[in-house]
């Protein structure tokens, strides 16, 4: 008979239901003999963890740093702002810029404009005057010809020490204003096969670096943003997705997003923390060919040929379209001054400031460069820089001279206050975050076409050093600071 018909037995060979389990009474008995110490076990962890009192307890060191880290931690916003608020006014007392006012009504006033210039300070939107009395310190010039061809794009790194930029010769050249010489280079290798190259072919028209220093960004002809160790120039990885050559890189401050623009019409974002693709924007009739951006999640963009600005607001998914001048032909370039006002510039050879409050420019300077003189065209405005969240703006050309502009508080006029020789077509110009080095890129043909060739320029990146006029810097001074460690 087989066993699983046997009776009295169970599935697995145990017991028949009415029988009786030898050692169940001497297991039963050892559990509840184990009770007991597991509940005197309990009594004494619970004994251990009893609260000592103050007369008991003596705090060390380690202890005070914990304490005062967990009362930071939980401070809340009302009171960081209180506390940082009473820090401020300790230190105006101190300075003696309080008390010498006998009307509290203006003391107040005073101190309430200090606390909203001390927060946007620590926000960096702190609007500065910085334009008037500007002067180009032309003993401090310096320049490199590492390009054999027009060079295309810079940039500068936050520490303002290195001058990245790229040429037609399909080349990165990363300079040091310190030591006053190339410290590195990309570029394709001829004894490796074109599948292995990890270099651009063709033109670059576009470079960036971002805000923290760790990533340097390229672009170009190719179709491909290659993302590189800024330190090591090493490459970290290429980014693919554009189908049109690249035209302009920036990064948003304080972050690793990246926004590239493309002659296919479309704007991306990328996030380098994830090295991958964020968003697609599309929107423009014609190229993207210039992108500028800052704090906010915001990118601002010119259509060329389709004649139009657009602001676009990544987190809401939407943007604002500005529309250019009837007589502007194409917009090519622009910077943006601060989160709502900006410049660009175009093919008659205006210069045009912006509000995100109007669909018209607030200003327009026409003829910003003057006209030729054979045939009375004017000169297209090829780049334009603006010093965020100040006053000064520059603007480049093909007619041999850079011009820096003041932009009036009220944003509705722009005068021109200083001019720099310089021959050839400013193809790119960039100012250093602290506004004291604006570096350009000079070359002898415009960066989109062999239209004009100016055989008096020199293919060359000028940096320019900036002063107010009214303190003159020691003359050993280095141009560029030392990089943060």
């Amino acid at each position: 008979m087989p066993f699983f018909l046997k009776k009295g037995r169970g599935r697995g060979g145990g017991k028949a239901p009415g029988a009786t389990v030898g050692n169940t009474q001497r297991k039963r008995r050892k559990n509840d003999d184990d009770e007991a110490p597991r509940v005197g076990r309990r009594r004494k962890l619970e004994e251990n963890e009893e609260i000592l009192s103050d007369d008991e307890y003596s705090g060390g060191e380690s202890d005070k740093h914990v304490s005062e880290a967990s009362d930071a931690e939980y401070e809340d916003t009302k009171e960081s702002n209180y506390r940082q608020a009473k820090d401020l006014l300790d230190k105006l007392l101190a300075e003696g810029d309080l008390g010498e006012s006998a009307d509290e009504e203006e003391e107040e006033q005073f101190v309430a404009g200090k606390l909203r210039e001390h927060a946007a300070s620590k926000a960096g939107t702190l609007q500065r005057q910085i334009a008037r009395g500007i002067v180009i310190d032309e003993e401090k010039e310096i320049s490199h010809r590492s390009h054999r061809f027009s060079p295309l794009a810079l940039a500068i790194s936050p520490c303002s020490r290195y001058v990245v930029s790229t040429g037609k010769e399909s080349h990165v050249i990363k300079y040091d204003l310190q030591e006053k010489k190339t410290v590195g280079s990309i570029k394709r290798q001829k004894k490796i096969a074109a599948s292995q190259q990890k270099a651009h072919s063709g033109h670059i028209f576009a470079v960036a670096i971002s805000p923290d220093g760790k990533y340097l960004a390229t672009g170009g002809v190719d179709c491909i943003v290659k993302i590189w160790n800024f330190e090591t120039l090493a490459h970290v990885r290429d980014l693919e997705g554009h189908r049109q050559p690249i035209t302009s890189l920036c990064f948003r401050l304080r972050t690793t997003q990246l926004f590239s623009a493309s002659r296919d019409r479309t704007v991306k974002l990328w996030d380098l923390e994830q090295m991958g693709l964020v968003d697609t924007m599309y929107g423009h009739q014609d190229a993207v060919l210039d992108i500028d951006a800052l704090n906010r999640e915001r990118v601002l963009t010119c259509g060329g040929q389709d004649r139009t600005i657009r602001l676009w607001k990544v987190d809401t998914e939407s943007q604002l379209i500005l529309n250019g001048l009837q007589e502007c032909v194409s917009i090519d370039c622009v910077a943006m001054l601060n989160e709502d006002h900006f410049l660009s510039g175009s093919a008659d050879g205006s210069l045009c400031v912006w509000s995100v409050f109007k669909k018209k420019p607030t200003c327009v300077r026409k003829l910003a460069h003057g006209k030729r003189e054979v045939t009375a065209e004017p000169h297209w405005v090829v780049s334009v820089a603006a010093c965020p969240f100040t006053d000064l703006a520059a603007s480049g050309s093909g007619e041999g001279q850079l011009r820096l502009w003041r932009i009036a508080q009220d944003y509705r006029s722009i005068v021109l206050i200083y001019e720099y020789e310089m021959f050839g077509f400013v193809n790119d110009m960039r100012f250093s975050a602290d506004g004291k080095i604006l570096a350009c890129g000079v070359g002898k043909e415009h960066k989109f076409g062999r239209w004009w060739i100016d055989e008096d320029a020199q293919n060359s990146i000028v940096v320019l050093a900036l002063s107010d006029g009214t303190s003159e810097p020691p003359r050993d001074e280095p141009l560029g600071r030392e990089a943060d460690n």
